[in-house]
This record gives C-alpha cells, structure tokens and sequence, in this order.
C-alpha cells in the first residue's frame, strides 16, 4: 500500500468538480484490450472500484455491459452519475469496497484507487468476489517528470518548498516493479499478470496544471498553507515558460485472473 495516510482518500471528495476537469481519461485502446483479455459474456457484469467522477467508467460503459461502480464519496459519485446518465446499464453506489456486501463479478476494474484499499482486504476479498475465471484489472496514470526546461525551472522550487515530493510518487505503486505488482504476486490467489503500458500525454495551462496538482493526494498532504505556496510558484513558472506545459501521462495496467 501508499504510505499516504488513508484518510486522504476522502479529501477528493472535497475537490470533485477539480477532479472531474483535471484528471485525464484514459485510452480507448485499454479498454479494447481489458474487455477482449476478460473475455466478458454479454449477460457479465463488471465491479468499478474507486470510481471517482467517472474517468474510467466512461470507457467501461459504451461496451454495453452491466456496471457497479463504488466510491466512498459522495461528492465525486454525484459527478459521476451525471456524465454517465445517459448509461442506464451503469449503477453507482456510495461505498468502500471493505464495507460493500460481495456479489459474484467476472472483472473488477479500478483505476487509480486500488492503493486505497485496505491491503488486508484489497486481493483476498477481489479474488473472493470474482467468478471463475474472472478477472482484476487495475490501472493508473503515472506521471514522468515533467520536459525541460521544467525540470530545472521546478527543482529549485520544490527544494524549497516541498522536497519530498520531488522525490516521489504515490503512482509509482503501479509500474511493472511497483508494490501492486509485488503484492500481487505474493497473493498466491491470482494468476500472473499480463501488464501493459498506453502512452499518453496532456497539455495543461498553468492555472489547469495546479488545479490537476490540487486533486493529488500527495499535494493534499501538504495542508494548506504549504500547498498553496508551492502551487502558486509552479503556476508563476508554468507562465514564465510559455504558459503551458505538456506532461507524458502514460497508463500502466495490470491484468490477473483469479485461481
């Protein structure tokens, strides 16, 4: 798991409106790939863990397979409801996946919030509530460091301000090497996983790129005070460069059938 204490996962709630503008979507060929690697039959449901406003959920709908997406905010599920509207075979409920009563699944799919779940009940529970055959796909955006000359525009500020988030991300848990990876395989309760990797990348405003920082639990974790120092500085650099900055935004995603 994070190290990023638990209780920041309800802080997006606090931001949703920022969350559902400034996290990117994720690309139309990895749900290709998940819904053909699950192999779903057309009266197979899929679970969302995490749903958030919906950025992934909008990828699993046009499929046209029966969905229950979760997330324990109520805030972020009200966006969600709204974009997906036009979805009827999409359901959404106000949960934690420790405390949602179990229902057979044939693919369980969370995207950028498996880290939030309780280890303990994370893989034991998923591999409980899967069908045979069924399938765990989780997957996350992991930034890389931002072009130059940003990076040297950026450092000295960070130094100053916030070094240790210079040094890390929490979204690191989901590269090939990562901790998902690792835990998932001590399991002993799925089989091994097929991982892939979807390049991607986004172009943000300076007042864009911050607002998207602004949803980052590690940015949250710097209270205000630090948060709003850092997050000025960066956006002053952002317009001394140009005005914009583009950030490679790859997918990593990691697919596992149960036992």
């Amino acid at each position: 798991m994070s190290d990023i204490p638990l209780h920041l996962a309800r802080s997006f709630d606090e931001v949703a409106d920022l969350y559902d503008a400034h996290r990117p979507g994720y690309p139309d060929a990895l749900f290709v790939d998940l819904t053909a690697e699950a192999r779903l039959g057309p009266n197979d449901a899929i679970l969302e863990l995490g749903c958030g406003t919906g950025q992934a959920t909008r990828g699993l709908a046009p499929f046209g397979r029966r969905v229950l997406a979760i997330d324990p905010g109520p805030e972020l599920v009200g966006v969600a409801r709204r974009r997906l509207e036009a979805f009827p075979h999409v359901h959404f409920e106000v949960s934690t996946f420790e405390d949602w009563a179990p229902r057979p699944y044939r693919l369980i799919v969370s995207a950028q919030a498996f880290h939030w779940i309780d280890w303990a009940v994370a893989l034991p529970k998923s591999a409980a509530v899967l069908a045979p055959g069924g399938m765990l796909a989780c997957f996350a955006h992991v930034p890389e460091p931002p072009p130059a000359p940003f990076l040297g525009v950026f450092e000295p500020i960070y130094g100053r301000l916030a070094p240790e988030l210079w040094v890390d991300s929490p979204e690191r848990w989901y590269w090939p090497d990562g901790a998902f990876a690792h835990g998932l395989a001590a399991s002993g309760l799925f089989e091994p996983a097929d991982y892939r990797v979807y390049r991607a990348t986004r172009t943000y405003s300076a007042e864009g790129f911050v607002d998207y920082l602004r949803t980052r639990s590690d940015y949250r974790a710097l209270g205000p005070e630090r948060l709003e120092a850092l997050l000025a500085a960066v956006a002053q650099a952002v317009r001394d460069e140009g005005g914009t900055i583009e950030m490679d935004m790859p997918a990593h995603l990691h697919m596992a059938r149960r036992l």
